[in-house]
């Protein structure tokens, strides 16, 4: 099986940490990246990342994304160009034309119906049409103040009302953070900011909420959102943000979710800063869950890492994403992520059950060893003589018990005894045409109407 082919669009800090993770993983390579940063364009991929590239294929940086995306040029695209829904929409639309699975890093894909439902619907419906996968997911939202909440919940019987706190730092991320967090700007730019609404602040509140009451079957009448700034009393200063002492470090934001009594059942605090060991702050992560009888506290102490954790949540969803079913999924529709240590391939199963138990009698697929790769005739291509080639049968299981991957004997309906590899293919014929091709549905259209002249 070859590898998944990833490509990525995007290269500031998440998506050339997502490259660099990728490239320390076993069964998965990226195979193109796009950005528009002139200073990495035309560079090697390896070489800004600081890696040996080995066996693996050269990746130049382009700008232009039809030379990464196109037909049969990966299996997944990585979107980490910006935070929100609008501003990727044209992108989304791009890889899921090409019927590529996607997954995005913008916060306001975690659960995109929270604000922009309409294009949640568009995304959904074009993805089914083109039988892709659709995921935004990261650390925040995506994880810590939503999914996590979810987990915990789920040992218990009520839940009265919900408390998190995430006080993190945000150094490890690149120059779209900072501006959304107001890194560095006086209180005058702030005030003038703020009343422009031109402050991102923390995307992702409305989404968190989302996830968090749709898990729980619990209706929000009303959700307030504040944000507070964060005056640094030291000068401060990351990789790709500054803040002089009496200019913002970051913003402190909160929402509270009220239900139609008026009561907050779910408040979110997360000040997000630069550097904020620099004056003396700890970072962590709170949760509280008020069950009446009483309190689930959990903390995480330092922090929950940003950076890493949104890279790694994207390189870890991807096998979840392209074994899920066609559409717009959020991580609720997804089995649990972990890391993956292993094989990526090996992590492309639906049905961790399937080839166990088989007994006599039942109707069963064996695999034949006919020609060892050594064997094959020298003309074939030289993918196909990597591997064997293999005769299937079909017949009646003569052993009394079995797994997949045992040597058994079958017996066909002819009576002919076949000794080979048991496997869980399925006895019925399952294959298709595959993925819906636009180009081919077009060229349809178009013999219709060249043989017909238009006649129905």
């Amino acid at each position: 099986m070859q590898e998944i082919r990833v490509g990525i669009w995007g290269f500031g800090a998440m998506g050339s940490g997502i490259a660099k993770m990728i490239a320390s993983k076993k069964g998965i390579v990226v195979t193109g990246v796009c950005d528009k940063w002139d200073k990495i364009v035309g560079k090697d991929m390896y070489e800004l990342l600081d890696l040996e590239r080995g066996n693996r294929p050269e990746v130049k940086i382009t700008a232009d994304e039809n030379e990464v995306f196109y037909p049969g040029s990966c299996d997944i695209a990585i979107l980490a160009t910006d935070s929100f829904v609008k501003a990727q929409m044209d992108k989304l639309v791009h890889c899921i034309e090409l019927g590529m699975d996607v997954i995005s890093t913008a916060e306001e894909m975690a659960w995109p119906q929270a604000q922009f439902p309409a294009e949640a619907k568009e995304i959904d419906v074009l993805a089914k049409r083109h039988g892709v996968t659709v995921l935004g997911t990261g650390i925040n939202p995506g994880f810590v103040l939503d999914y996590l909440i979810l987990a915990l919940t789920g040992t218990c019987e009520q839940v009265l009302s919900i408390e998190a706190a995430r006080v993190n730092d945000l150094a490890p991320f690149g120059a779209a953070v900072m501006h959304e967090q107001g890194v560095g700007i006086t209180m005058a730019e702030f005030e003038r900011r703020m009343a422009i609404d031109d402050l991102a602040g923390h995307v992702g509140f409305p989404e968190s909420v989302g996830m968090i009451a749709a898990g729980m079957g619990v209706e929000i009448a009303e959700q307030e959102i504040t944000k507070d700034p964060i005056i640094t009393e030291v000068d401060r200063k990351s990789k790709y943000g500054e803040a002089k002492t009496g200019n913002l470090a970051g913003i402190r934001q909160q929402i509270f979710a009220r239900k139609a009594n008026g009561e907050t059942f779910i408040h979110l605090d997360h000040p997000q800063q630069i550097c904020p060991e620099d004056a003396n702050t700890d970072t962590g992560d709170y949760i509280t869950i008020h069950t009446g009888d009483y309190d689930m506290n959990m903390q995480i102490k330092p922090e929950t890492p940003g950076g890493i954790g949104t890279i790694a949540m994207v390189v870890n969803m991807i096998p979840q994403t392209l074994t899920a079913a066609p559409g717009l999924k959020t991580m609720l529709d997804l089995p649990v992520p972990r890391c993956i240590m292993g094989d990526f391939r090996d992590q492309l199963v639906t049905d961790r059950f399937a080839g166990y138990g088989f007994k006599k009698g039942d109707y069963v697929v064996v695999e034949v060893e006919i020609l060892t790769p050594d064997e094959r005739a020298p003309q074939v291509p030289d993918d196909t003589k990597e591997v064997s080639f293999i005769a299937l049968y079909k017949g009646y299981l003569e052993d009394e018990s079995a797994n997949a991957g045992d040597e058994v004997t079958i017996k066909t309906v002819i009576g002919r005894e076949v000794k080979g590899i048991l496997t869980t293919r399925e006895v019925s014929p399952t294959h298709t045409y595959g993925k819906v091709v636009p180009e081919l549905m077009k060229a349809h259209e178009d013999v219709r109407e060249f043989v017909f002249e238009g006649e129905e």
